[in-house]
C-alpha cells in the first residue's frame, strides 16, 4: 500500500470521466480544481465529470478547490497565447478586451495605480510572468497602463501569473472573486480549500470566517506558502491551517531559488511534527507534460519529498495540460512506493518520536504511540481505527507506523477529509449500537481492502467518540 497521497490537477488533458477513472485507478487520491483557470460555466462541467468519476470508481477521492488569492495575473489572449520577443515593448493594461503581442489586461487593475503612485521608483522594476519563465521591466507608467520592455521573452498563455520579487502589494485576502469562487466551488462538491498566497495567519482566520459564514464549517483549509511573508509567519500559519502546501512555483520566483530546498524540508518537518498534513507541489514531474517518462532529477525530487515526510505530492500542469496525465499519476505512484520501502524513511520516524508535538489528549496520544510499537512487535498487518471524527486516525499516522492504517468512519465528510492524510485508507461504515458490532464491521471492511486476510494479526483502536457511553480509548490485538 502506498502511504503518500497523490493530488492531480484536473484540466483539458484529463477532463473526461474515462480518463479520470483511469487516474483514480492508478492512485489519484485528490482531484484539484484551479479556480484561476476557466469560468464558472466551464468549471461546472469539470466538477460534474469529477463527481461522476468518483461515484463510478467507488473509491474515496476528495475534491480540492484552489483559490486565486491576492495574486496578479494576465487575462486572456486572442488564440489563447502570444509570443513576447526580447527587446520589444509589452503593455499591461487596466482594461483591454483581448490580449495580443502588444499587451494584455491584468486581473488587478489597481496595480497600475500603485505603480503610478510609486513614480520613478517603479521604473526599472522587474515583473516575472508564468512562474518566472518570462521577464519584463517597467519602462513607463500612465493612468491606464504600464509599459514594459521584454527582457526575457517566450510564449505567454492565458491567465498566467505575474510576480514582482521583493515587492509587497497590499491586496485584500479574500477578494470578491474569491468569495464567488468559493461559494460556487463548495456548492459543486469541494471538500477542501487550498488558500493561495497566504501571507500570515490572519489570512487564514479571514478565510475561515468567510467559509464558516456560508455554511461550510467542516471544510478544511490548506495554506499555500509561496512567498517570503508566508515563510516568515510559518509557525503560526501551521497552527491556524488544517494543512500546508509547499507551493514551489511562485515561491521559486518570490524567494531566491537556492533557498527552496531548505524551506521545503523545514516546512515538512514542522507540519508533520505538529500532526498535520503537508503537500509538496509544483514541477514534481514537469518534463512529463511532453515526455512519457520523468527525468532522473524529478525521480529524486519526488523520492526526497517522501523521505522528508510529505503527506502528499501534487501534479499541476503535468495532469491538467500535459500529454501524459495518466502516466504522470502512475510515475508518482511508483516513485512513492519505492521511496517508502527504502530504509531512509526510518529517519523521519525517529525524528517524530523525539520531536513530535504531544497530543492534546494524553490518552489518545499514548495509545496511538503504543499501537505503533505493538503492531511492530506482533507483526500486525494493519492498524484498524474506529474513528467517528477522524481525529484518532490522524493521531495514529502522526507516529508514522510501518503498517497501513485503516480508518472506519460513519461520515462521508470525514471519509473525504482523510484523503490527504499520509498512510490512511478511509472506509465508510454504518452506525452501530455496540462496541463489538463496530469492531466486527471494521474488521469485515478491512478484509475487503485486501490489505489484510483471514488469519492475519491486526491492532484495533477504538475511539471514545465512537460510542457515546464509552469512557476511554481502547487498544486490542485481534486475529482476523
Amino acid at each position: 500500500m502506498r502511504k503518500t497521497k497523490i493530488v492531480a490537477t484536473v484540466g483539458p488533458a484529463c477532463n473526461t470521466k474515462e480518463m479520470l477513472l483511469k487516474m483514480i485507478d492508478a492512485g489519484m487520491n485528490v482531484a484539484r480544481v484551479n479556480m484561476s483557470h476557466g469560468t464558472h460555466e466551464s468549471l461546472t462541467n469539470t466538477f460534474a465529470v469529477i463527481r461522476e468519476a468518483i461515484a463510478e470508481s467507488g473509491k474515496n477521492v476528495a475534491i480540492m478547490i484552489d483559490t486565486k488569492g491576492p495574486e496578479v495575473r494576465v487575462t486572456t489572449f486572442e488564440g489563447g497565447e502570444t509570443l513576447l520577443e526580447d527587446g520589444r515593448d509589452f503593455t499591461l493594461y487596466k482594461e483591454k478586451e483581448q490580449g495580443d503581442s502588444e499587451g494584455v489586461a491584468i486581473s488587478y487593475p489597481k496595480l497600475v495605480d500603485i505603480f503610478l503612485r510609486d513614480g520613478e521608483e517603479a521604473i526599472g522594476r522587474e515583473l516575472l510572468l508564468d512562474d518566472g519563465l518570462i521577464s519584463i521591466v517597467t519602462k513607463a507608467v500612465y493612468n491606464d497602463r504600464i509599459v514594459c520592455t521584454v527582457k526575457k521573452g517566450g510564449v505567454l498563455k492565458n491567465r498566467k501569473s505575474i510576480n514582482i520579487p521583493g515587492y509587497h502589494i497590499n491586496m485584500p485576502y479574500v477578494s470578491a472573486q474569491d468569495r464567488r469562487d468559493l461559494e460556487f466551488g463548495l456548492a459543486q462538491g469541494g471538500n477542501v480549500v487550498a488558500a493561495s498566497f497566504v501571507r500570515n495567519h490572519e489570512d487564514i482566520r479571514t478565510l475561515r470566517d468567510f467559509i464558516d459564514s456560508i455554511g461550510y464549517e467542516y471544510v478544511e483549509i490548506i495554506a499555500k506558502i509561496e512567498n517570503q511573508s508566508g515563510v516568515d509567519d510559518m509557525d503560526l500559519i501551521i497552527d491556524y491551517a488544517d494543512g500546508i502546501m509547499v507551493a514551489r512555483g511562485d515561491m521559486g520566483v518570490e524567494i531566491p531559488f537556492i533557498k527552496l530546498p531548505e524551506i521545503q524540508k523545514t516546512i515538512i518537518r514542522k507540519v508533520v511534527a505538529k500532526g498535520k498534513y503537508v503537500i509538496t507541489a509544483t514541477q514534481m514531474l514537469e518534463s512529463m507534460t511532453t515526455s512519457p517518462r520523468p527525468t532522473r532529477a524529478e525521480i529524486s525530487d519526488v523520492a526526497n519529498a517522501v523521505y522528508d515526510g510529505t503527506s502528499a505530492v501534487m501534479l499541476s500542469g503535468e495532469s491538467a495540460a500535459g500529454k501524459y496525465p495518466l502516466e504522470s499519476v502512475m510515475a508518482l505512484d511508483s516513485i512513492c512506493r519505492e521511496a517508502e520501502n527504502n530504509g531512509e524513511f526510518g529517519a523521519l520516524q525517529q525524528y517524530i518520536e523525539k520531536n513530535g508535538s504531544k497530543d492534546t489528549n494524553a490518552i489518545r496520544g499514548s495509545i496511538c504511540r503504543a499501537a505503533k510499537h505493538i503492531a511492530l512487535a506482533v507483526n500486525a498487518k494493519a492498524i484498524i481505527v474506529e474513528s467517528a471524527t477522524g481525529r484518532v486516525a490522524r493521531a495514529m499516522v502522526h507516529y508514522r507506523p510501518d503498517v497501513p492504517v485503516i480508518a472506519v468512519v460513519t461520515s462521508k465528510i470525514v471519509c473525504r477529509k482523510l484523503c490527504l492524510n499520509w498512510g490512511i485508507t478511509a472506509l465508510m461504515g454504518e452506525e452501530k449500537l455496540t462496541s463489538d458490532e463496530i469492531t466486527e464491521q471494521a474488521i469485515k471492511l478491512a478484509l475487503s481492502t485486501g490489505l489484510v486476510k483471514k488469519g492475519d494479526t491486526v491492532v484495533v483502536l477504538s475511539s471514545n467518540k465512537t460510542v457515546p457511553t464509552s469512557g476511554t480509548d481502547s487498544l486490542n490485538v485481534r486475529i482476523v
